[in-house]
């Protein structure tokens, strides 16, 4: 069944014609739309977060900062 199939640019070879990669390729109907949720117009969603100061340490299995 797949040997059947041929793309756009074989058929285009095979007249004869110059394909081109846009001519196979299909119209801008505008992309996918996403709707504001969770954040505000105009303002950063970082500054609508609390944030405080944290130290990390990595240890080893004796307790000896690593990093």
């Amino acid at each position: 069944m797949a040997q059947n199939i041929t793309t756009a640019t074989e058929s285009a070879r095979k007249q004869g014609s110059a394909a081109t990669s846009t001519a196979a390729a299909p119209k801008n109907l505008g992309g996918v739309r996403f709707d504001r949720f969770f954040t505000r117009a105009g303002v950063s969603p970082y500054s609508e977060v609390q944030w405080e100061r944290r130290d990390a340490v990595i240890q080893d299995f004796k307790g000896n900062i690593i990093f």
